[in-house]
């Protein structure tokens, strides 16, 4: 096992390869690829008891279409479709059309065309939306999204919507849902691995100090030892940058209207973060990471890269 005090050069030199699922998927979804994570999670979410036993695939879309849908995991988990996002600062009254759009491609996907149009009526997997949130802003620990609150005009009297799309959002940061970051370890270390990292993000540059500092409290305090240990600073750095990324591009350039800009100060506030990712792909380019890395976690294209 690697002395997580210390960062050797294989850790911060790790294949591109060897990484590459990591980056494309984020952190969140690293963490919850296994089978055994997933069952955890769910039981801890509805109360069941699935064992190790019950089938699980994973289904996850990764298509450039639904990039916007960030650390998603669709799986098949009994009878049950469970799309499951987790949104790292933002919410957005979207949520269930986006939910929509997901499962409507997975069933496209997942059936046969021609069972359409035969009498035997097609048998689905129940969808089940969820969104665990653990952003700064404050969130009830619990709230649901609708897409029959997007619909235009008014409702008749006892008018059932002809279709609905229920998202369940939870929150997972500290203090907030106990009961359930108790039955899931794994959504408790990692909602505190969050918190750990952004304190950190607060107030110092992300040095190899830092780094080792992050390490060390967290082989301390029981947060994801083995998960660090076999994935190294690399997955440290990629935290701080999703939660860079999120903060700086997204927040301004997708509410920016939202919070009353005028044309001319979203498309400043546009430059800031379009200028802030050049930032990071310059450093990233200094330590020799992958362009086609580069370009997922910056959303710069090749030639933006290349002319840094």
């Amino acid at each position: 096992k690697r002395n997580m005090g210390n960062i050797t050069d294989k850790e911060k030199k790790k294949p591109a390869a060897e990484l590459e699922r990591t980056y494309k998927d984020s952190v969140f979804v690293t963490v919850f690829q296994e089978k055994e994570k997933l069952i955890e999670l769910y039981n801890a979410l509805f109360d069941t008891d699935y064992d190790i036993n019950t089938p699980v695939n994973i289904v996850t879309i990764k298509d450039v279409l639904f990039r916007t849908l960030k650390n998603d995991v669709a799986f098949t988990l009994g009878n049950h479709f469970v799309i499951l996002i987790e949104h790292q600062s933002t919410l957005n009254g979207n949520m269930p059309l986006r939910h929509l759009l997901y499962i409507a491609t997975l069933f496209k996907r997942m059936i046969d065309s021609a069972l359409l149009y035969r009498e035997k009526k097609v048998m689905l997997p129940r969808p089940v939306f969820i969104v665990l949130y653990n952003g700064k802003e404050e969130f009830p620990e619990y709230q649901e999204f609708r897409l029959s609150d997007s619909y235009l005009g008014e409702k008749k009297k006892d008018e059932e919507d002809a279709l609905q799309a229920v998202v369940k959002v939870y929150n997972i940061n500290n203090g907030k849902n106990a009961k359930i970051l108790k039955k899931s370890e794994t959504l408790r270390q990692y909602s505190r691995f969050v918190e750990i990292m952004r304190k950190h993000k607060q107030t110092e540059e992300l040095t190899n100090e830092v780094m080792v500092k992050i390490m060390n409290q967290c082989r301390e305090e029981g947060v994801l030892v083995d998960f660090l240990q076999k994935y190294g600073t690399e997955i440290i750095e990629m935290l701080f940058k999703e939660l860079t990324r999120e903060e700086d591009l997204e927040i301004s350039r997708l509410d920016g209207y939202d919070a009353g800009y005028t044309k001319g100060e979203q498309a400043g506030a546009e430059r800031g973060a379009a200028q802030k990712q050049r930032e990071i792909a310059k450093e990233m380019k200094r330590e020799n990471i992958a362009e086609d890395v580069i370009a997922k976690v910056t959303g710069l294209n090749a030639e933006e890269i290349e002319a840094l």
